[in-house]
């Protein structure tokens, strides 16, 4: 048994339309039995949010990763711990993308980004989340036992939280997902709007479970292409204008 990790990055029709290009990125690591996966989503109104994105999905994948897989047994440590871990992770991240910002003589915020990323083995996992996006992980089939982490945004409709901004340690946020997973989703809030059922209770079944039906016949190559043409869809346009990231796991 393993995982198999399936993802994929669509400019929204807004993009689009401006040409500017895709915002959201995704990354994975995998460290024997234990997956860190992320998936970020660039700020709109940030100059070089798209390069933000990427260095912090890179980053933090790998250096959440590679701690893991030298110290799995902080996946079974109490929350503290595992939050400690985290925000070491996220402070490497965030240190890559100071060094860009340094480089290119810009300010931090114009690479704002935020996080939505899941660490996990056979046994138990955990998000850990900074703004919005989505990530769900379920237990076993029909979505059962699932654990949700729900986006956090700011005071208004279209505030929410970066790593880039100074206090991204107070909006850092863990949740314990205690049972093993089957089925995981991290997702920008770009696909929310067809992936999530309403109130974001769960996944929405008739999208997700055809998807994963399919996933689960092809290799993983394969399969994030046939993602990336459902995200690209044109279809999708008539439901959201925003970029769509969609990072799809399941333990055969």
């Amino acid at each position: 048994m393993g995982w198999r990790i399936y993802a994929a990055s669509a400019v929204g029709s807004s993009h689009l339309d401006k040409g500017i290009p895709c915002q959201d990125a995704c990354a994975f690591h995998v460290s024997g039995d234990v997956l860190t996966a992320v998936v970020c989503d660039g700020a709109g109104s940030a100059a070089h949010s798209d390069i933000g994105a990427r260095l912090i999905a890179d980053a933090l994948a790998r250096a959440l990763g590679e701690r893991l897989g030298a110290e799995p047994e902080l996946l079974e440590a109490s929350r503290e711990a595992f939050f400690e871990a985290a925000a070491d992770a996220a402070a490497q991240a965030r240190a890559s993308v100071i060094e860009r910002a340094r480089a290119d003589g810009r300010a931090l915020g114009d690479y704002a980004a935020t996080v939505v990323a899941y660490a996990g083995d056979a046994r138990r996992g955990w998000f850990l989340h900074i703004g919005d996006g989505i990530g769900v992980a379920e237990a076993g089939e029909g979505g059962a036992g699932a654990v949700v982490s729900l986006p956090a945004n700011g005071e208004y409709a279209n505030e929410t939280y970066f790593l880039t901004g100074e206090g991204w340690r107070e909006q850092l946020r863990v949740l314990e997902v205690p049972a093993p997973t089957a089925r995981l989703a991290l997702m920008s809030d770009g696909a929310m709007p067809f992936a999530m059922a309403r109130g974001n209770a769960a996944l929405y079944a008739p999208f997700i479970d055809p998807v994963s039906r399919y996933l689960a016949t092809v290799d993983e190559d394969e399969g994030s292409r046939a993602l990336h043409g459902t995200l690209a869809d044109p279809r999708t346009h008539g439901i959201t204008s925003d970029d769509k990231t969609l990072l799809i796991a399941l333990r055969a």
